[in-house]
């Protein structure tokens, strides 16, 4: 019988941890994103740049919006990548994947479009590898800047060679994050 508690309440940590790890990478939970470099955010709407940082700064993020899974991918959206946000937001980063048959694409610029028409950047991405060392698969622009509540679609330069699947229900893989 203690052998088979102790089997249990071994059970029991090893899935507790499991689900803390999962917790903790997928939720967004009090992520601390350090920023490499901070682009100047060209905005063609009216808002300003509301949080100055410096690479130093740590910003508490939370995540917003995310279509990214771990199926296999394939290049050029079907659809829009579209987001809402309940209440204004100062955007943090947004990230897009660029596979491209593991060959990645010289990054280029993500922007905002909102429902009404109001452009939103765009801004220069930073491009960093991804698996296997694919140069520059993930887009990442820091815009820190705040938009209203609404609805957004995500403007990605290089459309020919983001990622979508069938998890994504054909639109381009994105995340967004914003200043918690």
């Amino acid at each position: 019988m203690k052998k088979i508690i102790m089997i249990v309440f071994g059970l029991v940590l090893l899935l507790a941890a499991f689900l803390a790890g999962y917790f903790f990478r997928n939720t967004g939970c009090k992520v601390t994103q350090t920023p490499p470099s901070l682009p100047t955010a060209a905005v063609t709407a009216s808002p300003t740049p509301l949080l100055t940082m410096t690479p130093t700064t740590a910003v508490q993020t939370e995540l917003v919006f995310s279509n990214y899974n771990s199926a296999g991918v394939a290049s050029q959206p079907t659809s829009p990548t579209v987001f809402t946000l309940a209440k204004p937001k100062i955007i943090s980063h947004i990230q897009d994947y660029h596979w491209n048959s593991a060959r990645g694409a010289q990054s280029g610029t993500i922007g905002l479009k909102s429902a009404d028409g109001k452009t939103y950047g765009p801004w220069d991405a930073k491009g960093d590898p991804g698996q296997g060392g694919v140069p520059n698969a993930y887009w990442t622009v820091y815009p820190n800047i705040e938009i209203p509540a609404g609805t957004y679609t995500i403007i990605d330069s290089d459309p020919a060679s983001w990622a979508h699947n069938g998890g994504t229900r054909g639109t381009g893989m994105s995340q967004v994050y914003a200043v918690k």
